[in-house]
């Protein structure tokens, strides 16, 4: 009886567990440019992924410099005029079917073209909506490039569990009038990193065959104490 539940519990270990941990989908930008190439395809996906991507918002212009992939025309003086007119970086990941996200945090390098005083960025996703109240993660740099940018998302129950396609918009906006190129940055390692765990979601027959098992060790159990 021992071996049973054992091996029930085996069974139900190896249905749950964790099949990738931390970095799921990364870009590394070293030779890119928007373009070139917009969308560009994630450098790395681990396993349980089908796809990733970043693209630009329809408000804003691919960006040839080398090394970036980024837009011109960021001309918003808010977030909320930046949502309105479209102007963002975009990353989009989907996992395989039969699998699901849990998402611990993103990290990203950015900057822009010319240092303005000062520049800002905010992070939003799919998952959480796309208003200025939305904002998973803010931030301002008055210097041409940003200091690393970690988003830690693990407390974010929208972002746990994701089966589906799910994009996070980074928007960006300047303090004054004018027009700024804003762009994900290659530097040392990955570019734009999201880190987690992706899991096998059980299908309805392998729960089913579970609960048979356990029905089974059930009816075992009564048959021994009877005997």
């Amino acid at each position: 009886m021992k071996a049973l539940a054992a091996s029930l519990l085996l069974s139900l270990s190896f249905a749950l567990c964790p099949r990738a941990q931390a970095q799921i989908v990364a870009w590394e930008l070293s030779g890119s440019n928007a373009g070139a190439s917009n969308p560009l395809a994630a450098t790395t996906l681990a396993s349980g992924l089908a796809s990733g991507q970043v693209s630009l918002g329809s408000g804003v212009t691919a960006s040839t410099a080398t090394d970036t992939f980024g837009a011109s025309g960021f001309t918003s003086t808010s977030l909320a005029a930046a949502i309105a007119a479209n102007q963002y970086l975009s990353i989009t990941f989907t996992p395989t079917s039969g699998y699901a996200l849990n998402l611990t945090s993103l990290s990203m390098q950015t900057s822009v073209s010319t240092a303005v005083t000062d520049f800002h960025g905010a992070l939003l996703s799919s998952a959480t909506g796309f208003t200025a109240d939305d904002a998973l993660h803010t931030y301002a740099f008055g210097t041409a490039s940003a200091p690393l940018q970690t988003v830690t998302l693990s407390g974010e129950a929208d972002l746990q569990g994701l089966t589906t396609t799910t994009e996070f918009r980074l928007y960006g906006w300047r303090d004054t009038a004018g027009t700024s190129t804003f762009r994900f940055r290659s530097l040392s390692g990955y570019d734009v990193a999201i880190a987690g765990t992706v899991s096998a979601v059980p299908e309805p027959a392998t729960w089913a065959a579970m609960a048979g098992l356990v029905a089974l060790a059930g009816a075992i159990v009564r048959r021994r104490r009877r005997g």
